[in-house]
């Protein structure tokens, strides 16, 4: 009786522990009071983003992962991936990609993107590159002006484990996108970047 006891309270301690895994996972979407189509800015890992693509917002959704980190040929991407206006019925077709491609910062695994914290980056610098996907179709993004400000970048440990790296900052920018002049204006992500969205290859 009594190793069946420690044996059930072993398995809900272990339940428990997954479940704040699990949780950390979800999106929490607090409207912002002046921009109510867009989260508020956050820094508590909340897996949200959005901006106003011209007048329509772009946001992330709990159908989709919102943000992933890419390694490959020398170059890191950070995806947020959502979709196009805000209502809360998710349609395929209105899935949107926002990719910003940074040379030059390779890191081996997630936890190096603490180096990030307090890091502006110049859009309208050449080096960089923004992918634009939407109605299936990828365009790259002419910068004409803007920014990617990876304002804080912190380590979230629970019970004194390694869970993820929040990722929160603000992004806006004028482009040319598809030969169109575009405006991507009050832009915000409060993202975590775990093993499981994490890519190298």
């Amino acid at each position: 009786m009594k190793i069946l006891l420690i044996t059930c309270l072993s398995l809900l301690l272990l339940l428990a522990g997954c479940s704040k895994e699990y949780e950390l996972t979800k999106s929490v979407f607090i409207q912002d009071p002046e921009y109510t189509d867009l989260p508020a800015y956050s820094e508590w890992g909340y897996n949200t983003f959005g901006a106003y693509y011209d007048r329509l917002a772009f946001i992330s959704n709990n159908e989709i992962v919102p943000a992933k980190i890419i390694v490959t040929n020398n170059e890191m991407s950070f995806v947020l991936d959502g979709q196009k206006g805000s209502s809360y019925y998710y349609a395929a077709s209105d899935e949107m990609t926002l990719s910003f491609k940074i040379p030059g910062f390779i890191p081996a695994t997630y936890t190096d993107l603490t180096a990030l914290n307090d890091t502006i980056l110049n859009l309208a610098n050449p080096v960089y590159q923004v992918i634009v996907s939407m109605d299936t179709l990828k365009y790259t993004a002419t910068i004409l002006s803007g920014e990617l400000n990876f304002k804080r970048a912190q380590n979230l440990k629970v019970d004194k484990k390694e869970i993820e790296v929040i990722l929160s900052g603000y992004f806006e920018f004028k482009a040319l996108i598809n030969e169109k002049p575009v405006t991507i204006s009050n832009g915000r992500f409060d993202v975590g970047i775990s093993p499981d969205n994490f890519y190298t290859y």
